[in-house]
């Protein structure tokens, strides 16, 4: 009786804790608004959509990983919405025209869900877009990422990501190998970046992987982009960052496709002579 008293004040308590941090940050600020029509248009199934959080969760990933984006999530567009898909008309009847548009992502306390595309609207997003896949590995990356809706949040592993970054800070010379599992390592328990990237490593198609070091007196090899040869890292490592700095993914500047940029004409101000 008493172990089921302290179970039930546990998750009570790991519940209590995770709906603190998941809280808006009223310091948020929105870099620029949206045009929802256009993300519409320019995203393509297999982008990454990188988010800058609101809550308070997500400033301490930005503290820890020395980035803006704390989250990220994979757009499928509207690949739940086939008929060959077995809740098709669950997501039309929750999302309407918007079951087009649809990305999948994960969140702690809520595992691996499907969310609307305009659902960040509002929030500091880019779009990242991987340079070169090809269309058969792309089909398998979206299809790995459908499996995985449904499974658990794997809290653990941004414990351990956060004890890497900080012993990394203290302890400079000592390093995590690129193979390690960091957090729970279980099928169905991840986070955000990790299932997505576990989904594109496996097709083989790289996000920051390790560079092998070439042997003394070795040049860089011409048809090799990274000049070697490549050691996977292991998903569970993979941050939210790593799709921005990756040098595969395309970052795409969806607000101003197919327009001119007047740039002189968007100050609040006049600019006086001296500044034009």
């Amino acid at each position: 009786m008493a172990h089921r008293l302290i179970e039930q004040w546990r998750i009570g308590l790991r519940r209590w804790i995770l709906n603190r941090l998941e809280r808006d940050n009223p310091a948020y600020q929105q870099r620029i608004i949206n045009d929802l029509d256009k993300l519409q248009r320019v995203i393509q199934k297999g982008d990454v959509l990188l988010v800058e959080g609101r809550s308070e969760m997500s400033r301490i990933i930005k503290l820890f990983s020395s980035s803006h984006w704390s989250h990220v999530a994979f757009y499928v567009g509207d690949e739940l919405t086939q008929s060959h898909r077995a809740h098709r008309s669950d997501y039309l009847s929750l999302y309407g025209h918007q079951a087009k548009s649809l990305l999948v992502e994960a969140y702690s306390g809520q595992g691996v869900t499907v969310a609307p595309l305009y659902k960040y609207r509002d929030y500091n997003i880019r779009i990242c877009r991987p340079y070169g896949i090809r269309p058969d590995d792309l089909d398998a990356v979206v299809e790995d990422v459908i499996h995985h809706i449904g499974g658990r949040y794997d809290d653990q592993n941004i414990i351990d990501i956060a004890w890497m970054v900080f012993s990394g800070l203290f302890r400079p010379r000592r390093k995590t190998s690129h193979r390690i599992c960091l957090g729970s390592c279980k099928e169905f328990q991840v986070i955000c970046s990790g299932m997505i990237a576990k989904a594109f490593q496996k097709v083989g198609y790289p996000i920051v992987p390790g560079l092998n070091p070439l042997p003394a007196g070795q040049r860089a090899q011409s048809t090799n982009p990274y000049g070697a040869k490549l050691v996977m890292r292991h998903f569970s490592q993979i941050l939210p960052r790593d799709f921005d700095l990756s040098p595969n993914f395309e970052v795409i500047k969806f607000n101003l496709i197919g327009e001119s940029f007047a740039y002189r004409n968007l100050w609040q101000e006049t600019l006086s002579h001296g500044e034009e």
